[in-house]
């Protein structure tokens, strides 16, 4: 799936809660990690630059990606330590900053709410992520 496609159904998903909210449906806002679906409060890390190849789904910190795999894109055998190119957050409340090092360490790249990179900062690099929620999840271990 390209990226204009994913964009399509990020536009569709959001028209789609709209709409039910107005009928007064409910919506759930609960995510479930690694479902291979980027959904409201989470971060997709994508294999290859412009959100193609595999990704995977994040909604909490993650110190260290040595036993993450891709669950989406068809390559879900292939890790993801070291081998992200493009990011989709799709929280609208928190940042969310990559390190190049696990545990938080090394240079890091911030990603603003809601927020796509079509190419990261440190390509095939990164190892860890939190969210700056100052702790209010109870799942972040960092401050920034």
């Amino acid at each position: 799936m390209n990226a204009s496609m994913k964009h399509a159904l990020r536009a569709s998903g959001i028209a789609t809660a709209a709409a039910a909210m107005v009928m007064g449906m409910s919506v759930s806002a609960n995510a479930a990690q690694f479902n291979g679906i980027c959904e409201s409060k989470e971060v997709c890390i994508y294999q290859h630059t412009y959100l193609d190849g595999g990704w995977i789904d994040h909604q909490y910190a993650d110190p260290n990606y040595i036993n993450n795999t891709y669950t989406g894109g068809g390559v879900p055998d292939v890790g993801t330590n070291d081998r992200t190119s493009s990011i989709d957050s799709w929280d609208q409340n928190w940042k969310v900053r990559f390190f190049v090092n696990s545990y938080y360490g090394g240079s890091r790249q911030t990603v603003a709410e809601y927020a796509r990179l079509n190419t990261v900062e440190y390509n095939d690099a990164y190892s860890s992520h939190c969210w700056n929620d100052g702790g209010v999840s109870g799942y972040s271990q960092c401050n920034f």
